[in-house]
């Protein structure tokens, strides 16, 4: 039921199974109600902003996970990065989708690219995040950051060299990332941890629908940049912490 409308969870769903990654909590045949609430789904009378906005909801790892292995990621990290910025595998993100489609077509299509995930600020920890783009008139377009767990659960989480000292990270550092780009015609996307801070100029390739299919759009105006779910970019403090390389131990 969850997922009749719940379809990017439907979408990742998908893909971690055809890559034989599923996440860890759906391989042992967890359910969503098994961490989410009657309360999350009801209400409690009280109108929240976003589902971000604090104690809006009620799930949390910790809720089961009320004591944690003892290892140098732990205890370096331990109130300052949160458990989905390590443990979520990746993101889905939707480029180009919703509104201008949904007006021309009278449906939803979406362009939904995956294998990266994104990190901002979300109530004073690093977690992860996702990304959208829209498109507007008059070659105008929106890129949007905002935190999301993405319900694809690494048991492991990931390395240390994934978001310290990699290539994106100092791609980021020189204030310019490719997010997106066109290669023998399909449309590629950058793969791995990628930081979201605010001295960065995004390049992306973003396309028009036409007659049913995607253009890519020529000479697309700069993004409006918005940063959304109370989510906030990394600092710059944030940023030089991730440049330095860390030794890889359990």
């Amino acid at each position: 039921m969850c997922l009749e409308c719940h379809t990017r969870e439907v979408s990742i769903l998908k893909i971690d199974r055809e890559a034989n990654q599923v996440d860890v909590h759906a391989a042992k045949g967890m359910m969503c109600m098994d961490c989410h609430t009657a309360r999350e789904m009801h209400g409690n009378g009280v109108e929240y902003v976003s589902m971000k906005q604090v104690n809006a909801m009620d799930v949390k790892c910790e809720n089961c996970h009320t004591t944690l292995h003892t290892s140098l990621s732990h205890t370096v990290h331990k109130g300052k990065v949160d458990c989905k910025a390590c443990h979520d595998r990746h993101v889905v993100s939707c480029t180009n989708c919703h509104f201008e489609t949904l007006v021309k077509e009278g449906k939803r299509v979406a362009m939904p690219v995956s294998g990266w995930i994104f990190l901002m600020n979300l109530d004073g920890k690093v977690t992860s995040a996702n990304m959208q783009t829209f498109l507007l008139k008059d070659q105008k377009t929106f890129l949007m950051f905002a935190p999301q767990h993405s319900h694809s659960v690494m048991g492991k989480g990931r390395s240390c060299k994934e978001c310290h000292a990699s290539k994106i990270v100092k791609q980021a550092k020189d204030g310019r990332v490719t997010l997106t780009c066109l290669e023998n015609g399909r449309l590629e996307n950058l793969k791995g941890v990628i930081p979201v801070t605010e001295d960065v100029t995004w390049e992306m390739v973003y396309h028009e629908r036409e007659d049913g299919k995607w253009v890519p759009m020529k000479n697309a105006a700069t993004p409006k940049l918005h940063y959304a779910g109370f989510g906030k970019p990394l600092t710059r403090a944030q940023m030089e912490n991730l440049l330095r390389p860390q030794a890889e131990k359990e």
